[in-house]
């Protein structure tokens, strides 16, 4: 996972400012129920092969304090476009 080119271990975060409301049957890492919350986070963004999601995202619920981490996971085409139109 995270490759790129002759590279491993890729990755990038930046600081965001995150706000959440955690509601009655939530058990909050951080923050009270029913009230709105907010705090400093990483965002963290890997790229890596379709058949490696699975144990990216097992990894990233192993490690990450909050219930329910906020993950997006969006397919990249740069590979098919690079095909097409780079010679």
């Amino acid at each position: 996972a995270c490759k790129t080119g002759e590279y491993d271990h890729c990755l990038s975060y930046s600081s965001v400012k995150g706000y959440w409301r955690p509601l009655e049957e939530a058990s909050p890492f951080n923050g009270e129920i029913g009230q709105i919350c907010e705090g400093q986070e990483c965002k963290v963004e890997i790229k890596c092969k379709r058949e490696l999601v699975k144990d990216a995202l097992e990894v990233i619920n192993d490690i990450h304090p909050y219930e329910t981490p906020m993950i997006y996971i969006i397919p990249i085409l740069n590979d098919y476009f690079e095909k097409l139109y780079i010679k």
